[in-house]
């Protein structure tokens, strides 16, 4: 009770949402539910009720509204808890119930004892109050959630932008954008990183082997097609048959075609097939 409460159920955008959705629910409810013995005491017609009812609502929710300016007076110096907050609630509940009962003593001369008539309030003002603050709740955490979720999706986007390329002994050697990749080729103990910068062709050699880089690469968009090769699939513009070969045409400036190789091609073409556009010879 002691932690502090979730920012998003103590912002101003929320508590003016919470306050207009408690008035609008508040004056639905007495209008149709007839809290406060109302069905009985008033011998007047819909619209006055309506009138009567609506000016009840705002003096109620004046007191939540002087609740929530205490509750941003205080926010200034010190954290909102969450038992702060229940006690901030409970409190609304009880000022509201105690100026309703005044006012059916004033009003409509209202002799029941008092301790009736501040448990009929006291329950009424809470289903009024509470309802709409527990479905408000929900929806905050709801648009939280969904704004966490957005958020953390965004920044694995941002992340995937960029990938680094590490040597044998797993130092960075280089750090491209994963769209300037167009293809690794490997020969011996080394790996040639094919990519485009500044609408030129470049290379880097790196010590390594396209072994570990297929495990390193296996999130990214990128397939293994040969025992040399490896391709970034975003870069393949086409994949033909030539001659009992399938071979991938890139995208890149030279346009090179790497051959797939029998023990890739199954997997080659089951990944390309429904991206890239299929051409038998």
């Amino acid at each position: 009770m002691g932690k502090a409460i979730p920012t998003y159920y103590t912002s101003k955008k929320n508590t003016i949402i919470q306050i207009v959705f408690a008035t609008v629910f508040a004056y639905i409810f007495i209008n149709l539910y007839k809290p406060f013995g109302a069905r009985d005491w008033y011998d007047v017609t819909y619209w006055v009720f309506s009138l009567g009812s609506l000016i009840l609502v705002i003096s109620g929710m004046f007191v939540v509204f002087v609740s929530r300016l205490l509750m941003f007076w205080i926010k200034r110096y010190r954290t909102i808890t969450i038992l702060y907050y229940t006690l901030m609630v409970a409190g609304e509940i009880i000022f509201m119930a105690a100026m309703y009962v005044f006012l059916e003593r004033l009003i409509i001369n209202d002799m029941r004892p008092f301790i009736v008539k501040i448990f009929l309030a006291l329950q009424n003002t809470a289903s009024i109050l509470l309802i709409p603050y527990l479905i408000s709740s929900l929806f905050f955490e709801w648009q939280e959630k969904k704004m966490t979720v957005e958020k953390l999706i965004k920044q694995i986007s941002n992340k995937a932008l960029f990938i680094s390329f590490k040597d044998e002994k797993g130092t960075v050697m280089v750090t491209l954008k994963i769209t300037d990749v167009i293809f690794l080729e490997s020969y011996d103990n080394y790996v040639t990183i094919h990519y485009e910068s500044d609408g030129k062709s470049k290379t880097f050699l790196i010590r390594n082997s396209l072994k570990k880089f297929e495990n390193e690469l296996k999130e990214f968009s990128f397939l293994r097609c040969h025992r040399s090769f490896m391709v970034n699939i975003k870069h393949v513009k086409m994949m033909k048959r030539e001659k009992g070969t399938i071979q991938l045409i890139m995208d890149n400036i030279e346009k090179t075609v790497i051959n797939v190789s029998r023990t890739y091609s199954a997997k080659v073409t089951m990944m390309l097939s429904s991206n890239v556009i299929i051409q038998d010879s």
